[in-house]
């Protein structure tokens, strides 16, 4: 029986798939673990690599998609499958380099139930192919409150591995029938993932180096202007806070800490560098946080 499943959600990353999918298979390990391949209707060579890899690679699973769903439907697609004991995401574009990754995380997580997720420091490769750190944790232990105070030892996904103390017994309602449109941008990456096995165990980060995350133009994030970040950083605080039922007051301090840098990154913005649809509905998202947070910003003590 598969202990492990690795998670790699691809659109569109020919380029870089092959490089990917080699770091996972030249992973050294006691115990056996599947690849689930989640595509969101590729329209390039990517479908046709993964098919020659699962000619020599049994354990991979491949589910397709007729339309493109976006990055938070097509990884619920995976989580809805993960049902292994534990769990990792590997972007298509980023790539281990420990052939001994998973089989050490695997054993400190055995050896230490306590514990739902183990991370390792990455590296960045920028656009000009130089490599540089990307995280310099000291082996360290993190735990929920850690991130309530804003210091959590939390790294990059490609350093990430997760006990299955969600998925395996399905996806939590909330995040089906999402609180807000935006949750869906917020929920859809590594930060929520975090977030919300942090609040049912403890983080182990050893200060290793065993991946590197890829610096690209059509990374999700490094297209956005500081204003849509700021602006996504907002939303994804409060909508953290939601998801807890507005149990924790700490979570809308970080929403409102960040609005206040949406505000005056929003001043700054060069309005032609955004497409004028996609800057009015910005803006507009920008109008509905400062309905919602107004009334905050008076009840809640900084």
């Amino acid at each position: 029986m598969c202990k492990l499943s690795i998670l790699v959600p691809t659109y569109n990353k020919e380029e870089y798939l092959a490089e990917c999918l080699d770091s996972i298979f030249m992973q050294r390990t006691n115990f056996s673990y599947q690849v689930i391949i989640v595509d969101d209707c590729s329209t390039d060579n990517t479908l046709n690599i993964v098919a020659e890899y699962q000619k020599q690679h049994p354990n991979m699973i491949v589910l397709t998609s007729p339309t493109n769903q976006k990055l938070y439907k097509n990884i619920l697609r995976a989580y809805e499958i993960t049902k292994t004991d534990y769990f990792t995401v590997l972007d298509p574009d980023d790539y281990w380099i420990d052939k001994y990754k998973i089989q050490k995380a695997l054993n400190f997580l055995e050896q230490n139930p306590e514990y739902t997720l183990h991370i390792s420091n990455s590296y960045q490769k920028l656009r000009d192919g130089s490599i540089v750190p990307f995280s310099s944790f000291p082996e360290v232990d993190s735990n929920f409150q850690n991130y309530l105070n804003g210091n959590p030892a939390l790294a990059h996904t490609s350093g990430t591995i997760f006990r299955n103390v969600i998925f395996k017994h399905g996806i939590p309602d909330k995040m089906i029938h999402l609180p807000h449109p935006t949750c869906e941008v917020s929920f859809r990456g590594d930060s929520f993932r975090n977030v919300i096995h942090l609040h049912e165990g403890k983080a182990h980060t050893v200060s290793h180096y065993e991946s590197v995350y890829r610096i690209t133009d059509e990374g999700i994030w490094q297209k956005m202007s500081e204003f849509e970040q700021d602006l996504t950083n907002t939303q994804a605080f409060l909508n953290f806070w939601l998801y807890f039922d507005k149990k924790y007051p700490e979570i809308v301090l970080r929403a409102l800490l960040h609005y206040k840098k949406t505000e005056a990154s929003l001043q700054k913005l060069d309005k032609n560098s955004i497409p004028q649809e996609k800057f009015m509905k910005k803006l507009q998202q920008f109008k509905q946080l400062r309905e919602v947070l107004a009334p905050l910003l008076e009840n809640v003590k900084e």
